[in-house]
């Protein structure tokens, strides 16, 4: 029986090496246990030694399996291996069929850790928070997968010119300009609350806020309450959902409902250190430069 430890628990590269040492060596999947980092079984085998072939696999399964080794599911490194396995002893396309019972369940992972990454692109805030270093701008989000380095180049691009942390139960970013550094997780304290510029992202969401397109349903589908506790926006939305009937009629009775705005999704607060918008009809957010 062989033992392979995983650490960090999404090292595609790790993961990668030990898969091609274990099929270099004949090993079924059956004879390995895979974990997240930790101590190995006392009298499990050690890995085989570097694999001499290449081992050739589609590319379809390495953009599933680079996401779904985010996952948090404990059996994602032996399901990754399993199909692997498949792939490489004569089922070339097993890919291709969503109904057998592994590639759909690969599937829903790789899925569930890209709907994660959308939601930490678009619900991210930061505050401003000054430090002996200078202006620093900080952001607590808590991710159901292990996608930090996953969506970390995201907001390096988006930005750059800022000094900026994000922390998390399960890890830390921090970029300071030029470098970016992951970290081990801190406590939610440690992230700073309001900021003196939180008035005027609250003032713009109020503005841009359409009742006329209020749906309260649609809104929770794409903002998930669990999400709300970080955002300052969310202490609005009751009341704006409360008020959005009486509003849309009295912009209907006064002819003014043409001058609403299309849609009530948000912008960036980048100055503010805000990462994206969010809005009753939300969809992925489309923050500016500054707004």
């Amino acid at each position: 029986m062989y033992d392979v430890a995983i650490a960090p628990p999404d090292d595609l590269a790790q993961f990668r090496e030990a898969a091609r040492r274990l099929i270099g060596a004949g090993a079924a999947p059956a004879s390995v246990l895979w974990h997240e980092g930790g101590d190995r079984q006392l009298f499990a085998a050690p890995l085989p030694p570097a694999a001499v072939a290449p081992l050739s696999v589609p590319a379809a399964f390495m953009r599933l399996a680079d996401a779904a080794i985010c996952h948090r599911d404990g059996a994602r490194f032996a399901l990754l291996y399993q199909a692997l396995w498949r792939l490489v002893h004569g089922e070339r396309k097993l890919l291709q069929n969503p109904a057998d019972p592994l590639v759909h369940r690969l599937s829903r992972l790789a899925k569930a850790v890209r709907r994660d990454i959308h939601k930490m692109h678009a619900f991210v805030r930061f505050r401003r928070l000054e430090t002996e270093d200078g202006e620093r701008f900080v952001a607590w989000f808590e991710p159901e997968h292990h996608i930090l380095r996953r969506v970390a180049p995201f907001f390096v691009g988006r930005f750059a010119a800022m000094r900026w942390s994000i922390l998390s139960p399960g890890g830390t970013l921090h970029w300071d300009g030029k470098e970016l550094v992951f970290a081990d997780g801190g406590p939610r304290p440690e992230a700073p609350g309001g900021d003196a510029l939180e008035d005027w992202w609250l003032t713009y969401y109020r503005a841009v806020f359409n009742p006329a397109r209020a749906n309260a349903a649609a809104m929770r589908a794409k903002m998930p309450k669990k999400h709300w506790r970080n955002l300052p926006e969310s202490a609005l939305i009751p009341r704006l959902l409360a008020e959005a009937s009486s509003r849309t009629e009295s912009m209907l009775d006064t002819g003014a409902g043409s001058a609403a705005p299309a849609d009530s999704s948000g912008g960036n607060r980048c100055g503010a250190g805000r990462a994206a918008a969010s809005g009753p009809a939300i969809e992925q957010a489309q923050p500016a430069a500054c707004s």
